[in-house]
Formats: structure tokens, sequence, C-alpha cells
């Protein structure tokens, strides 16, 4: 499915109340694992990990780049707002690398078989385009260390958690498919 073609049909997807609704459970599912389930290494707080990623690739693979890219923004904001007991508030640059990584998991898993081969690209994708390089750019700008401290951090830790990520994401993909229906 050409580039363009996949986020007109996915923001056509917007326009179904099957689809908003689903959205919608996915950006509810998004806030609560952002509340409760991110959580820093007591040795590096910059490095946050969770499960906040599962709402945004069953929406990715479901409805798309738009969607995804909505429900991932969206959490990023409300999670922030509503649980302010972090020391790293809201940030419109951690912000705009969430909707980035909608986006990517929109563009390798929408109208795609979800298998274990599309986990790994989109799972790849997102941490050599976003997590990796623009995160790390925003995260020291924040806390003032250099970048590749921060990038050799952060890749120690979220290189390992992503092959975690990719047999959640897996062994969640018969859920998309009852979701679909």
């Amino acid at each position: 499915m050409p580039f363009l073609k996949k986020f007109i049909d996915s923001s056509r997807e917007l326009n179904k109340v099957h689809s908003l609704a689903v959205c919608a459970m996915m950006l509810a599912i998004n806030i609560v694992l952002g509340i409760f389930s991110k959580f820093a290494l007591p040795i590096m707080p910059f490095v946050k990990i969770g499960f906040m990623f599962i709402p945004i690739m069953l929406t990715a693979h479901l409805y798309g780049p738009v969607c995804a890219a909505i429900v991932s923004a969206g959490g990023d904001v409300l999670s922030t707002l509503l649980n302010n007991t972090t020391p790293f508030a809201f940030n419109p640059g951690i912000t705009a690398c969430c909707i980035l990584e909608g986006i990517i998991y929109g563009l390798v898993l929408y109208e795609n078989k979800l298998d274990i081969k599309r986990a790994i690209m989109a799972k790849a994708a997102v941490l050599i385009l976003c997590h990796l390089p623009l995160n790390s750019a925003v995260l020291c700008g924040i806390m003032g260390l250099p970048y590749t401290t921060m990038l050799l951090y952060r890749a120690a830790v979220l290189i390992p958690f992503a092959v975690i990520e990719v047999l959640i994401i897996t062994a969640l993909s018969r859920v998309t498919e009852r979701i679909k229906k």
C-alpha cells in the first residue's frame, strides 16, 4: 500500500463509529498504562520503560498511522497531566516523538498481518528513528547530559526491552483480529 494511501485510509477510519470507539478505548488504556506502568530506573531516571506501546501498536495495526498518532500523543499528554508526580512534566518534544512513533507503527503495521517479522520491523524503526536519537536529544536538553552518554544509557536499556515488546505484541496479534470484526 502506498505511503499516502495509508494516511488517507487511516483518516477515513475516524468516520466510523466502531473505529472511534476502539480508538477511544485504546486511548484510555494508553492513559492508564502511562500512569501506572511507566517507571524510571533508579540509576537512570531519564530512561523510562512501560507498556504504553501496546495500545499504540494495536491501534496502528487496526486503524493506521493517523489514529495511532492521535492515541499516542493523547496518551502522552493526558497521562502526563493526570500524573504530574514525575520530575519531567509535559514536554512538546517528547509529544512530537510520540506522534512520530504512532506514525511509524501505523506505516509498518497497517493493512498487514501482525507477525513477528512486522513487529520486529516496526519496533526497530521506532527505536532507530524515534526513541534513541530524538528522545535522547530532547532529554539532553532537559537534563544537560552529553548526547552520546544519554544515547548509550538509553540504548543499553531500550534495546533489550524491545525484545520483550516484540514478544508481547506478537502474542496479542490474535486480539486484533477479534477487535477488527
